[in-house]
């Protein structure tokens, strides 16, 4: 692999097209860019400077490579991962251009050599200047090696092209009959799961007539059991709509001033933790949608009781930094290893130790909490110290002309 500074030839982006782009990354033009991104015959996105640099719309080329990319097989799979993350972070911070060539990934689980077609491909990165000289985002594209100017069908590289879209296109079509089986199952889960719960709760009531206590305590067991199972349900449901590129979040002023201070209410019902929480004076208006919100910090709540077996005290803090607002969300639990970080927002990443092997979960959770934020234009970050507690930060765009008042930290 090459890296070369500069505009590769592969892909150009122009101050024409650099000033549409900055027009299509208002939030109201984030859906148009999402089509005009998927209608491109090669894997692009769109990224936003920062942590980590979250993508603000992508096509669904783009995505199948990133799980190609993770799922690259052995120690080669995280060096490949850290070589595109290391040539996003370049391009932000040098302001120029940055090629990565040849980059070639071989089947999960195969040897590279064992597979004469495994995918290559150059990987460039380019910087979005804002209206005052400030890079505020980067559109990373990917394209096939075989797929130069020139490559025609029926030579050996065109063969080549022919096998990358094939395979491209069976890619594309597995993950659609993935996404429509999810929604089928979890949605014919639902109505059964319902009325177990609805009968298990006449029962429990007295309403189905007098309960021993041993089939009492059978009762609340299985109630749980289904609890679990719905909650389930419902976070297949919520993974099954975010893969749903096209879908737009409902954003219009919320005060999360009130979100928080309702879900808040949740750590009031714990006997064995205590809550603080300090939320300022001021008005905090978020664009968002309300709902979305609620489960959000319902989720992270109830995380900071659920990995804090031993109780005490869960912080709960809300400020404003510049454009932004942000929330902490602070325990004194278990904590988490850092050897384990990379895993948290995964999906299915549910960290399982000594400490938290009889805590419940799908592992699902914080997945949906980051992906939900990210589309409202936020962020979810977490720090922690393995046995110490974890801190959870939720920021979210405030809405513009509203006063800057920092918050009490």
């Amino acid at each position: 692999m090459q890296r070369a500074v500069g505009r590769p030839p592969a892909v150009s982006v122009s101050a024409a097209t650099a000033a549409l782009g900055q027009d299509l990354l208002g939030q109201e033009g984030l859906q148009l860019l999402a089509g005009v991104l998927e209608s491109l015959p090669m894997a692009v996105a769109v990224r936003r400077v920062g942590p980590g640099c979250p993508v603000a719309a992508a096509n669904d080329r783009f995505r199948l490579w990133l799980d190609s990319l993770s799922a690259a097989g052995g120690p080669d799979g995280a060096s490949l991962t850290d070589e595109v993350t290391s040539l996003v972070t370049t391009a932000v911070r040098t302001g120029r251009s940055q090629h990565l060539q040849g980059l070639q990934l071989a089947a999960a689980g195969e040897a590279e050599g064992e597979l004469p077609d495994a995918a290559a491909c150059d990987v460039s990165v380019h910087p979005l200047r804002d209206t005052h000289g400030r890079v505020a985002h980067v559109v990373q594209a990917v394209r096939d090696v075989a797929a130069q100017p020139g490559t025609e069908e029926g030579s050996p590289d065109g063969e080549g092209v022919s096998s990358l879209r094939l395979r491209l296109d069976r890619m594309m079509a597995l993950d659609k009959l993935k996404s429509d089986f999810m929604n089928l199952t979890t949605h014919e889960l639902r109505s059964p799961l319902a009325i177990v719960y609805g009968y298990l709760s006449m029962m429990e009531s007295g309403m189905l007539g007098e309960l021993s206590g041993e089939l009492r305590e059978a009762v609340g067991s299985s109630i749980q059991s289904v609890e679990l199972m719905m909650q389930l349900v419902t976070e297949l449901v919520e993974m099954a709509r975010l893969d749903e590129t096209r879908l737009d979040p409902t954003r219009e002023p919320v005060d999360l001033a009130g979100v928080v201070t309702e879900v808040a209410v949740r750590v009031e019902s714990s006997e064995r933790h205590h809550l603080r929480l300090d939320v300022g004076a001021s008005p905090a208006p978020v664009l968002g949608d309300r709902g979305q919100l609620l489960r959000v910090f319902a989720n992270l709540v109830d995380n900071a009781i659920k990995y804090s077996p031993d109780g005490g005290e869960i912080g709960i803090r809300m400020r404003r930094l510049g454009r932004q607002v942000a929330v902490d969300i602070i325990d004194q639990g278990v904590g988490i290893a850092p050897a384990d970080m990379d895993r948290l927002f995964t999906r299915f990443g549910r960290i399982v130790t000594s400490a938290t092997e009889g805590i419940g979960g799908t592992g699902l959770g914080l997945y949906l909490c980051r992906e939900l934020v990210r589309r409202l234009g936020g962020d979810v970050t977490a720090t922690s110290t393995e046995g110490r507690g974890s801190t959870f930060r939720v920021r979210l765009p405030a809405v513009p002309g509203t006063a800057r008042t920092r918050l009490a930290s």
